[in-house]
């Protein structure tokens, strides 16, 4: 019995979760609705915002950080990201835990989701752990997905312990 309460008694406490995305197709919102629903689903809160509406600075009580974005042009990051990206350079978030993630078309070749990892290297250089490597999705999130995204969740809630 006393290994069951042991068991029980290791629940994940509640987390600040944020989650920025920006979209031109819909993709990336389906995509940052589809990490949402996961962290709900483990007894958190996530709130969403798009990157044009969202101030880096306003993310100081964050425990996590989530970004999804879309590449744009050839390889570059999306353009309602730009200031965001810039004040990366600003910030310190060696105690905040993030995750990148984004949507792309492999028809694109060496440029698919490259915004991606250009994000990974721009949060790494804010001291912050990337608690998981960065998810790739082709075009629209579906079931074949779910590990990926279930995947990255959990590894950034055992960060978080």
């Amino acid at each position: 019995m006393k290994a069951l309460a042991k068991k029980f008694s290791t629940k994940i406490e509640s987390v600040k979760v944020d989650i920025i995305y920006a979209t031109i197709t819909g993709n990336n919102e389906l995509l940052a609705n589809a990490v949402a629903n996961e962290f709900k689903k483990r007894g958190q809160t996530p709130e969403i915002h798009e990157f044009d509406d969202t101030d880096i600075f306003d993310l100081e009580d964050s425990d996590i950080i989530v970004l999804v974005c879309y590449t744009y042009d050839n390889g570059s990051i999306p353009e309602e990201s730009l200031d965001f990206f810039d004040d990366m350079q600003e910030i310190d978030w060696t105690d905040k835990i993030c995750a990148i993630l984004g949507s792309g078309d492999k028809f694109y070749g060496q440029d698919y989701c490259k915004a991606v990892d250009t994000f990974a290297e721009q949060i790494k250089k804010t001291g912050a752990n990337l608690a998981t490597s960065p998810v790739k999705i082709q075009l629209a999130p579906d079931e074949s997905d779910a590990p990926a995204i279930k995947k990255c969740v959990s590894e950034l809630l055992a960060a978080s312990n």
